[in-house]
């Protein structure tokens, strides 16, 4: 056995490496095995060859040659991390865990097998979202021991008066995904508004990161540790500093578990939590996290309302949308350009179905590892085992970014994998005019595809369950007129859409980061206090708006203030359905006067647990709405448009409280519609539901309101009693009587 390798082999092995620049993967294969059958012994050129391979999709040799190393070296690193990955590139994903979860038992300090196996969690559709968060949870514990144990917070500074300092961390900044989506936003950033650095940690520097370098403060920081990095930093002065890799390949998020930066925020580059504490937010959108993802994050879910990606095409993509091929081979053409670690069994029944139901259609995927000829006979034989003659499969293998555009002139409709779905290929494939097909599941990773449609008006390819996903696609083919309008019009559809208008994303982006930054700066001002807190939702203007309870106006509590505009100039903007910018409990009180309405029923139970959630242990809501009771006893009396009071907004009657302020939404103002409504039956089952604990709701008919106090801990009879007498008032104020 050796491990040193000849001059002349180390020239060959170059020569190899051209070979797979230039695309010449026949002539790749062939040296790779003569220079392994040259060098049987050899590790460490075995290991060189065994990449190359993997690289280029030939997984089958590439594994054999890993396996070789093994045999030699039982404990050679490399080539068990290698023969893990090469487990997921075959779809072997039990196989993959396992291998991991036994190389971190042997080596539990090393970051490359740590963030290899939650990558590979993702592309499992065995594992529980319960498996996967708990690992991350894992990571993050080790990063922070890694880094030194917990860290405070770095101090903020007021940045009303000044550019926001932001710092992307990232090692994909060249012809990546992520350098592809982020490059337009680091281009378009107002100088005005923010100061941009850059921070490289890639050895790939391609015309991606020359157009990155021009724009910002470009740091290559390679060679660093996590201590210098943290360092440089630091001496950068950043106020955010955003991950785009999580725990994908080059990854440097090891280094946020030092805080380097007082705002530290997950973006783009990664589909999952990535388990650190020291993170503010993970920017995501309503269509990759709807109402309910939160479960699945350490971080704050923080919610970009245009999408959480900026799609530009490649500068050689083709001008043109090429014709359908249906026209010219007289059949529809199923597409995948996926990676084929998303490809699993369910995957294949539900295109086999697909292909059953669409007389003499095709299928066509193309990925690196159909250049494998024993991989792409394994998924022929799948398809064969479901019903499906191996003839109408089509496998390609790699090409030139260029010729992989072009290729979707072979596809009429792209099927989208699942769990893990399209990202970048999607986008690709819509801006060549080939409509998709997708499953969004519970996941953020599976609901990537479902962001692109609906921000281009296309959300009925969207399908609820594997039935559907058949059913919509079965459609598609045989609506040969939408798919020829859609062929013709995506294109332009795309380009007028959020998902391309780069100077509107960087605004709503550059404003989320200004609105997080400005709730944690004054959250943290807040906390220094000594005073308790009531969280003041949805307050509206402070010479005008809601006032405290006269029991909430003394010194002994400071009012924080979160409303969802920010012209109202809250201390946090944030809405009842999203108070991330608020931490889990930290108030000691919640005031909600007349906002619960404004919601619908559906979204009650969400607006309660935040509440709830806010809250510490022994903190308490103060809630007030209109009793619809009250209410309809003046409607049954044919009094619906009698004034019922006057307020500081002028005469109120039965139908504003029911329906929201008539004046106000016919000047516009639709969010003073009233969505839901409760009486005090309703209002008490809605907080017991919601997990209050203790709960004293009284009636006022008067001012035909409801008002309650409900507490997050249990208390007794007699203190809940002493405490409404205390923080509910007695009368409106002002009320003026008809």
């Amino acid at each position: 056995m050796t491990s040193a390798t000849p001059q002349a082999d180390q020239q060959t092995v170059q020569q190899a490496r051209d070979l797979a620049r230039e695309g010449q993967f026949p002539e790749l294969l062939n040296l790779c095995e003569q220079l392994a059958q040259a060098h049987p012994t050899n590790t460490n050129l075995l290991l060189d060859i065994g990449v190359l391979l993997q690289n280029a999709g030939f997984i089958t040799p590439a594994k054999t040659c890993f396996q070789r190393i093994q045999q030699l070296e039982p404990d050679n690193l490399p080539a068990q991390v290698n023969l893990a990955n090469n487990a997921r590139e075959h779809g072997q994903h039990a196989l993959s865990r396992d291998l991991y979860t036994h190389l971190q038992r042997r080596y539990p300090d090393n970051p490359v097998i740590r963030r290899n196996a939650l990558v590979s969690l993702e592309y499992d559709a065995d594992v529980t979202a319960e498996e996967r968060f708990s690992q991350a949870l894992a990571w993050g514990d080790w990063a922070t021991n890694l880094a030194g144990g917990n860290r405070p917070r770095p101090p903020l500074t007021p940045a009303d008066q000044r550019p926001l300092r932001i710092g992307y961390v990232s090692a994909d900044f060249c012809q990546h995904t992520v350098g592809l989506f982020v490059k337009d936003v680091l281009r378009t950033h107002n100088p005005a508004r923010v100061t941009v650095f850059a921070y490289s940690a890639g050895r790939v520097d391609d015309w991606v990161t020359g157009e990155i370098r021009a724009t910002c403060n470009f740091r290559d920081v390679t060679a660093q540790d996590d201590a210098a990095l943290a360092a440089q930093i630091r001496a950068d002065a950043l106020d955010v500093l955003i991950d785009l890799s999580g725990h994908t390949a080059g990854s440097r998020l090891t280094v946020f578990a030092h805080r380097p930066a007082p705002v530290q925020v997950s973006w783009l580059g990664y589909f999952a939590t990535t388990g650190l504490a020291y993170l503010d937010g993970v920017l995501l959108d309503p269509w990759h996290a709807p109402i309910g993802t939160e479960a699945q994050f350490v971080e704050p879910v923080i919610r970009l309302p245009a999408g959480r990606f900026c799609y530009q095409p490649a500068p050689w993509s083709p001008v043109d949308v090429a014709p359908s091929p249906r026209l010219k081979s007289g059949h529809i053409t199923f597409g995948c350009f996926n990676n084929s670690a998303k490809l699993n069994a369910s995957v294949f029944d539900v295109w086999a179905q697909i292909l059953n139901a669409v007389p003499d259609s095709r299928l066509l995927l193309k990925w690196r590892n159909f250049n494998d000829a024993e991989f792409a006979q394994s998924v022929r034989q799948a398809f064969d085992q479901r019903g499906i003659d191996p003839a109408r499969l089509e496998l390609r293998g790699p090409s030139f970014h260029v010729d992989v555009l072009k290729e979707y002139a072979d596809i009429d409709i792209a099927l989208d994998p699942f769990p893990f779905t399209g990202g970048l290929t999607s986008c690709e494939a819509l801006w060549m005019g080939v409509p998709v097909i997708t499953w969004p599941q519970t996941a953020v990773v599976s609901r990537q595809t479902l962001a692109f449609l609906s921000a281009t008006g296309l959300a009925d390819l969207a399908a609820c369950d594997a039935d559907d996903y058949v059913r919509v696609a079965v459609a598609l083919a045989n609506d040969t007129e939408r798919l020829a309008l859609l062929r013709a019009t995506l294109r332009n559809t795309m380009q007028s859409s959020p998902l391309m208008d780069p100077e509107a994303f960087t605004h709503q982006l550059e404003q989320c980061l200004t609105d997080l930054y400005q709730n944690i700066f004054n959250r943290e001002k807040v906390r220094s206090m000594n005073n308790k807190i009531i969280l003041h939702v949805g307050p509206g203007h402070r010479d005008n708006g809601a006032k405290l309870p006269a029991a909430f106006q003394s010194s002994d509590w400071h009012e924080l203030r979160l409303d969802a505009d920010p012209a109202t100039e809250p201390d946090i903007v944030g809405s009842m359905l999203d108070m991330s910018g608020v931490d889990s409990a930290s108030v000691d009180a919640v005031y909600s006067a007349h906002n619960i309405e404004h919601v619908y029923a559906h979204e009650v139970p969400t607006v309660l647990s935040e509440f709830l959630r806010v809250l510490k242990p022994d903190g308490y809501l103060v809630v007030t709405c209109p009793d619809l009771q009250s209410v309809c006893a003046l409607v049954a009396e044919d009094r619906l448009t009698d004034t019922a009071y006057t307020s500081p907004a002028g005469p109120i009657t039965p139908l504003d409280i029911l329906y929201g302020h008539q004046q106000a939404l016919a000047g516009g103002h639709y969010f003073m519609a009233h969505k839901c409504g409760f009486t005090e039956k309703t209002l008490t089952m809605a907080l017991q539901t919601a997990g209050f604990q203790t709960i004293a709701a009284m009636r006022r008919l008067e001012g035909l309101d409801l008002w309650a106090v409900a507490s997050k801990g249990a208390m007794d009879e007699k203190k809940i009693r002493t405490l409404a007498g205390k923080v509910l008032p007695t009368i409106r104020e002002p009320v003026t009587k008809p």
